[in-house]
C-alpha cells in the first residue's frame, strides 16, 4: 500500500470537522507524517516478516443464524440499521448492519450474507441468543422462519476465501480482508490473526460494541447505517446525533506503550497485510480502563488483546484531532497510548 505524504494537521482535522461535526481551530503549520510513526514501522516489520501464504482465522466467537421466508426483509429491514430491501435487489454479497434498542443503543452488530432462499446473520456468539428473542418478539405473524445455524461457522482470511458456503470481501472495510461462512468442523490457520488487525484498524465488533451508540462506534463511517432508509427500531437517536452534528467522541485505534509518547495522531496507512505490534512486556490495561490526559478523563478502552500493543479506545475528538502531541496514560498502569486516524475513515463528509 503506498504511504500518503506529510499533511499538514490543519488539513486532518478539517477533514474530520467536516465529518464528523468538530469545531476547534489547529495551530497553523503544525506538521504531522501521514502514518503514526510507532504503528506504521511495527505494521510494516511485522508484515513483511511473515510468509506469503493465505491465512485463515476461525471465529469460534460468532455464531450464524438464518432467516427464511416472504417477510424476511421486511422483518429485517424494520429492525436493523441498513438497507436490506437495497441490498437485496442487488449483487453485494455481504452487508454490515446493526440491530439497536428502543432507546437507539447497540444491540448487536451483523453481518448479513446472501444465500439461494435465506439471509444468514454472522453475528456474536454471545449475542446469539438475546437477538433470537429480539428477532422472534418482533416477527409477529410475519412468515419468516428462524433458526439458529449450528452448523456453519465464521472464517476470516487476507485473502480471496475458498469452499464457503458464501464469502465475500468484509463489508464494513476491505482493510479487514475476506469473510466467509463454511461448514463446521472447516480447519482454519492463524489463530488470532483477525482479532489482531481488527484492533489495529480499530474496528469494535461483538460484545465491545453492546450498548454503544452507533455513530460513537463509527457504524456509519463502516457502511453499517443507511440514512435514507425508513423507520427502523431505534432509530431516532441515531438520526438526531448524525443530523445535529452532536458526535463529540469516536472510537478508535490506540497504541500501548511502555515509555512517553513522542508523535502526534495521524491517519495510518498499514501495509497490504496489517499484522499489528508485538506483545507489550507489561501487563496489557483492561477493558474500561481509563485513559487520562493532564489530569482530565480523555477516553476510556474498549477492546484489548495480550497479544497485541494495538486497541481500541472511546476518545474525545477534540483532544484526539486537535492536531497536539498525544501522551495519555492508562490509568492503574505503567502504559501510555497514543490514538491514531486509522485510514478508512472518510476524508470528507460524502457518505
Amino acid at each position: 500500500t503506498a504511504v500518503a505524504q506529510p499533511t499538514l494537521a490543519k488539513d486532518i482535522k478539517s477533514r474530520h470537522t467536516r465529518r464528523f461535526g468538530i469545531i476547534q481551530d489547529v495551530p497553523a503549520g503544525v506538521r504531522v507524517t501521514a502514518a503514526h510513526e510507532a504503528a506504521t514501522r511495527s505494521l510494516s516489520a511485522c508484515a513483511h516478516s511473515q510468509p506469503r501464504r493465505r491465512r485463515r482465522d476461525n471465529m469460534a466467537a460468532r455464531r450464524v443464524l438464518s432467516l427464511r421466508g416472504a417477510d424476511t426483509s421486511k422483518l429485517l429491514q424494520s429492525l436493523c440499521t441498513n438497507n436490506v430491501a437495497t441490498w437485496l435487489e442487488g449483487s453485494a454479497p455481504a452487508l454490515a448492519a446493526a440491530f439497536l434498542t428502543t432507546k437507539g443503543r447497540v444491540l448487536a452488530d451483523a453481518c448479513f450474507w446472501r444465500h439461494d432462499d435465506a439471509v444468514l446473520i454472522d453475528c456474536a456468539a454471545a449475542a446469539a441468543p438475546k437477538l433470537l428473542r429480539h428477532l422472534k418478539m418482533y416477527k409477529l405473524r410475519a412468515d419468516v422462519k428462524i433458526r439458529d445455524e449450528a452448523d456453519l461457522d465464521v472464517v476470516t482470511a487476507t485473502s480471496t476465501l475458498q469452499n464457503c458456503v458464501v464469502s465475500g470481501s468484509d463489508p464494513r472495510t476491505e482493510l479487514l480482508g475476506s469473510r466467509g461462512i463454511v461448514e463446521k468442523g472447516t480447519e482454519g490457520e492463524a489463530p488470532g490473526l483477525y482479532l489482531r488487525r481488527r484492533l489495529a484498524l480499530g474496528v469494535a465488533e461483538g460484545e465491545e460494541l453492546e450498548g454503544a451508540v452507533p455513530l460513537v462506534a463509527n457504524l456509519d463511517a463502516l457502511n453499517a447505517i443507511a440514512f435514507d432508509k425508513g423507520c427502523y427500531l431505534g432509530q431516532e437517536l441515531t438520526a438526531r446525533a448524525k443530523f445535529r452534528g452532536q458526535v463529540r467522541r469516536r472510537f478508535m485505534p490506540v497504541a500501548l506503550h511502555e515509555t512517553d509518547v513522542t508523535h502526534s495522531a495521524a491517519r495510518a496507512e498499514p501495509p497490504a497485510d496489517p499484522v499489528p505490534f508485538a506483545p507489550l512486556s507489561v501487563d496489557v490495561p483492561t477493558v474500561g480502563a481509563k485513559l487520562v490526559s493532564n489530569g482530565k478523563d480523555v477516553g476510556k478502552l474498549v477492546a484489548v488483546s495480550p497479544e497485541s500493543t494495538a486497541a481500541v479506545a472511546d476518545v474525545k475528538l477534540d483532544f484526539a484531532l486537535s492536531g497536539e502531541v498525544l501522551d495519555v496514560r492508562v490509568e492503574g498502569s505503567d502504559v501510555r497510548a497514543a490514538p491514531y486516524v486509522p485510514p478508512w475513515w472518510p476524508e470528507d463528509e460524502s457518505e
